[in-house]
């Protein structure tokens, strides 16, 4: 009887329909902390308080892959984020706080993705900045970005994105970037809408990470045109791991321009078997105008409970002169915090 009822099993797998492997992973993050904000800017006042996303944003996100054979894979990733203190999603249309989004396929002629997609230049800051996207402390997420033709925000992901990562060619990987309508208005004409063309080629080997981004954001209708480069690189010595960028952004609007200048120097000491020391200090400025620095100054240490839980505490100090993008202020921000991943 056994081996009859095993019969019939196989035969049964055997007259199933044939699918390829595909898996789908839940996957995120949650930070929590306390925070102090000392603000010296005009009628601002300083404030204190439990918030979400400190360290890094809170988020959840689903991820698949689907293997085609022949080395082909198509796969999907949608994030989400997540105010945790007030259990709220803060993804909505308009938000410059949406995460990624994308439907890609990948082989031996490396990946192609397509949809809402962090930008070159910020995938590229952000593997130089230890303190990446801190609300409290970080660098590369307050770069221009090509920020002026783009609702005066700082863009770090774009929408109506199509990208091309190419396979590593010992340690040099390219990623080429298209956006269509970064404004998100694929009801006016052309005309009025920002196209960007973007370029990172990055090469990293052992302890070394060399790069560069350029991209260059154009607005037809106002005859306005943005280029922005940035150069970095970092090197793990062991006892420290220090990273450096400088980028430009320049502004043409008819015959007119403007050019901003920005840099960060940073350093990660390890103290211990779990615990890291951080520092940074960067600057930004109009080119030939005075009084124009934002200098930011800031110190961290991170410490690893596990490999998916870290405590941390920050601490950042802002001085930004009168004539600078943010206008004229002092502020001081702490932040104590637990960063969990799942």
């Amino acid at each position: 009887m056994q081996k009859k009822l095993i019969a019939l099993a196989v035969a049964a797998a055997a007259a199933a329909p044939a699918f390829a492997q595909s898996n789908v992973t839940v996957y995120g993050r949650i930070d929590m902390g306390y925070t102090y904000s000392g603000s010296h800017s005009g009628d601002a006042e300083s404030r204190n308080g439990i918030d979400s996303g400190q360290l890094q944003p809170s988020f959840i996100g689903f991820k698949g892959t689907e293997d085609l054979g022949n080395g082909l894979k198509v796969g999907f990733d949608f994030q989400t984020r997540l105010n945790i203190d007030t259990n709220e999603e803060l993804d909505f249309a308009g938000s410059n706080s949406r995460r990624d989004a994308f439907l890609f396929l990948s082989g031996g002629f490396g990946t192609v993705a397509a949809g809402r997609l962090t930008t070159p230049q910020n995938a590229f800051l952000g593997s130089l900045d230890p303190f990446l996207d801190s609300a409290i402390t970080g660098f590369s997420t307050n770069y221009t970005q090509g920020a002026a033709l783009l609702a005066g925000t700082n863009i770090t992901r774009l929408d109506n994105t199509v990208a091309y990562i190419s396979p590593s060619f010992s340690g040099l990987k390219v990623t080429a970037a298209y956006t269509a309508s970064a404004l998100n208005n694929e009801q006016a004409d052309d005309d009025l809408d920002a196209n960007i063309w973007a370029i990172s080629p990055v090469y990293s080997n052992g302890p070394l990470t060399v790069g560069a981004n350029y991209h260059r954001v154009k607005l037809d209708a106002a005859d306005a045109t943005e280029k922005v480069w940035d150069l970095g690189a970092a090197y793990d010595f062991g006892m420290v791991k220090l990273s450096a960028a400088y980028g430009q952004d320049k502004l043409e609007v008819g015959s007119d321009d403007a050019k901003v200048k920005q840099w960060f120097v940073a350093a990660t000491v390890p103290v211990s078997a779990a615990g890291n020391v951080l520092l940074a200090y960067g600057q930004q400025e109009i080119d030939d105008v005075d009084n124009s620095n934002n200098d930011r100054f800031s110190i961290g240490y991170h410490h690893s409970l596990s490999k998916r839980t870290t405590v941390y505490a920050q601490y950042g100090d802002y001085d930004i002169e009168e004539n600078s993008l943010a206008g004229e202020g002092y502020e001081s921000k702490f932040g104590l915090g637990v960063r969990h991943t799942f």
